[in-house]
């Protein structure tokens, strides 16, 4: 940093999932009793959302979990999704646009969530970056506002939901928070609200039905206890906010870093640095070889910026 080979202005933080040192045939299945509760990302969200109207303490219920482990190597975790399935671990890294140098390095078990660690992954590093470059799977509202928090530009793609409110016709007013139907009535922002059976919180946007009764829209809309009412993520207005910066130049800019910086960087780190595999086994060791690979990038970027 003193000799601006790593800049801290524009950085791209990507997960990548790494197989362990086991055998398919060392996994057993096993339940445990854990406390299911709402995700902490980081203090100062928690503190945002606990001023919000309608805040409710979130309350811990014991659930049984199954589960994969491994004979072997009981600290990975298993994944299963689309494009990656096994035993393994979880590598977060964090990349300065600059010249490539690697700032930030974690290891989890691959069961952990990308979106579930990246402010803390951020918040942890030295750099304080202006603007970050994520994929598709940050998207979350709890993500958007955690960079805001930080003083961060984030700079995020887009998922669609299911539940998108604009699919429905209704348009989003920022600036009084507020969501506007197709005949240009508003539902607005009225409390928070928690649920029990997915335990996360959402802002509720309604209308009484007295006031929609009459409108030829009305049965497409979602009613609930007597309002026309929206359910968006606690931290709706931040989750607007970056899909309004999709397609625009700096999200451009940033998000072709981050293909080159991010995408690129793992591609050497698995096909350079031994790390499409974890060859020792445990948490600390993985954590390790994450370090020792990201060190031996680091100087080879090093060597090239000077």
């Amino acid at each position: 940093m003193e000799l601006g080979i790593v800049s801290g202005e524009t950085g791209v933080a990507d997960g990548s999932f790494l197989p362990s040192n086991v055998s398919w045939e060392s996994r057993y299945d096993t339940v445990e009793t854990v406390k299911r509760s709402t995700i902490k990302y980081m203090d100062e969200l928690e503190n945002e959302l606990s001023s919000m109207p309608g805040y409710v303490m979130p309350e811990s219920v014991e659930t049984e979990k199954k589960s994969l482990k491994s004979h072997t190597d009981p600290e990975c975790g298993y994944i299963h999704q689309a494009r990656k399935k096994g035993l393994g671990y979880l590598t977060e890294m964090t990349v300065d646009t600059k010249h490539g140098i690697i700032t930030g390095v974690d290891c989890y078990p691959a069961n952990k969530r990308e979106s579930d660690i990246i402010l803390r992954h951020l918040k942890d590093q030295i750099c304080d970056y202006k603007e970050i470059a994520l994929d598709g799977g940050y998207d979350i509202g709890a993500v958007h506002k955690g960079l805001e928090l930080l003083g961060i530009d984030g700079y995020t793609a887009i998922r669609e939901y299911q539940n998108n409110a604009m699919k429905k016709g209704f348009c989003y007013d920022e600036g009084n928070d507020r969501f506007i139907c197709k005949q240009g009535k508003y539902l607005i922002f009225q409390k928070l609200t928690y649920k029990k059976s997915t335990q996360n919180y959402y802002r509720l946007y309604g209308r009484s039905n007295k006031e929609c009764k009459k409108c030829a829209y009305f049965s497409s809309c979602a009613t609930d206890l007597g309002t026309v009412r929206i359910n968006a993520s606690a931290y709706y207005p931040s989750f607007y906010r970056n899909s309004q910066k999709v397609g625009k130049s700096d999200y451009l800019r940033v998000m072709r870093l981050r293909q080159i910086w991010a995408e690129g960087t793992f591609a050497v780190l698995k096909r350079e640095h031994k790390l499409n595999k974890i060859q020792k086994r445990g948490i600390q060791k993985a954590t390790e070889e994450c370090l020792l690979s990201a060190t031996a990038l680091n100087l080879k970027r090093l060597i090239k910026a000077v």
